[in-house]
């Protein structure tokens, strides 16, 4: 009899094929439910109500340090789903006299949760490019403590360490205070089809700001962020990676076999949603962009690789981070975090 277990993962082309039936684990039934990433990390830290779930790289960091045993049992495998950046959503108020990114050091920064994975890379790329400490800057949560990741996990009551970081009310909305000049940049501008600012019940609430044509706000990267993200790479060999998959041990601890049967699953959705897309490419274009090969040239054919040996460096760099930005009071090691027959993948 297969293992019945419930998956949760936001909406993602490279898992369609293990969403479809086209690959199927040995021995285990999926019952997938999509959901938002904001929402579906914010029931793992209140409700942790799945089986197996995406989760953010940077909370699962938390988690370890913070859970004590007692809640969140969980271990990660190293199949990593998200490149969620900010950088195409990063807007800046036209008063701030920031030009580019290395004018960000000592402004006020807003973003939706400041130990969100997103954020994390943020202010790595900041300081491993432009010398930009975490310290150097203020930082505005825009989720409330009453719907935030970050109070879920206790930082409205312990850090982060060494930062100075507001947190918004359920009437304030990052949009508007860029627009009237209360902060200097926000990470994560997305207009929304109505206006949610007072909603108590709403994550990540909206003020309905007009963005396009407004004369007080700028995109700030006209390339959505690529030539920070290449140059990134270039100096640290380490990708941008947001969100990595989580099981409850009490399920690996029953069946230890289902690590690496889910890891090898994902694995084989990832090639064949890859081959999807160069079929689908050839059916559209005459000639296929160069986008695919001018990446490659600088990280290689695979820009989502999984396990242990291609990415360990890129969650040592998220682990560096954490403990830069007041989020860790001391390092993780990966076998703290994976689960253990993953580590050598």
């Amino acid at each position: 009899m297969a293992l019945k277990l419930t998956l949760a993962f936001s909406d993602n082309p490279r898992l369609d094929p293990l969403k479809d039936g086209t690959v199927k684990p040995q021995g285990i039934e999926l019952d997938f439910v999509t959901i938002e990433p904001g929402t579906l990390f914010y029931r793992n830290l209140v409700y942790d109500e799945f089986d197996a779930s995406e989760m953010s790289i940077s909370e699962t960091l938390l988690v370890r340090e913070r859970g004590g045993g007692k809640k969140w049992d969980w271990s990660a495998l190293p199949v990593f789903l998200s490149r969620g950046h900010h950088w195409p959503y990063l807007y800046v108020n036209n008063g701030s006299g920031i030009a580019g990114l290395s004018d960000i050091r000592g402004k006020r920064i807003g973003i939706p949760d400041y130990e969100m994975t997103a954020a994390l890379w943020f202010r790595v790329t900041l300081k491993e490019l432009y010398g930009i400490e975490a310290r150097d800057n203020v930082w505005f949560n825009g989720r409330t403590k009453e719907m935030s990741h970050a109070a879920a996990l206790g930082l409205d009551k312990q850090g982060p360490r060494g930062v100075e970081h507001h947190w918004l009310d359920a009437g304030q909305t990052l949009d508007q205070m860029l627009d009237r000049g209360e902060i200097d940049a926000c990470t994560a501008i997305r207009p929304q089809p109505r206006v949610t600012a007072g909603d108590k019940t709403v994550i990540d609430r909206w003020g309905g700001t007009q963005i396009r044509d407004n004369p007080r706000l700028r995109k700030l990267l006209d390339d959505d962020g690529r030539g920070v993200v290449l140059e990134f790479y270039r100096k640290t060999g380490c990708f941008q990676a947001n969100h990595h998959v989580i099981v409850q041990n009490r399920i690996l601890r029953e069946h230890p076999w289902v690590a690496l049967e889910l890891y090898d699953a994902f694995r084989r959705s990832k090639e064949i949603a890859y081959e999807r897309a160069r079929r689908a490419e050839a059916t559209r274009v005459y000639f296929p962009g160069r986008d695919f090969a001018e990446q490659s040239k600088v990280i290689g054919p695979d820009p989502f690789p999984l396990g242990l040996a291609a990415m360990a460096p890129t969650i040592e760099r998220a682990i560096k981070g954490s403990i830069e930005q007041g989020l860790l009071a001391k390092p993780l090691a990966l076998d703290e975090i994976y689960y253990r027959t993953t580590l050598k993948t």
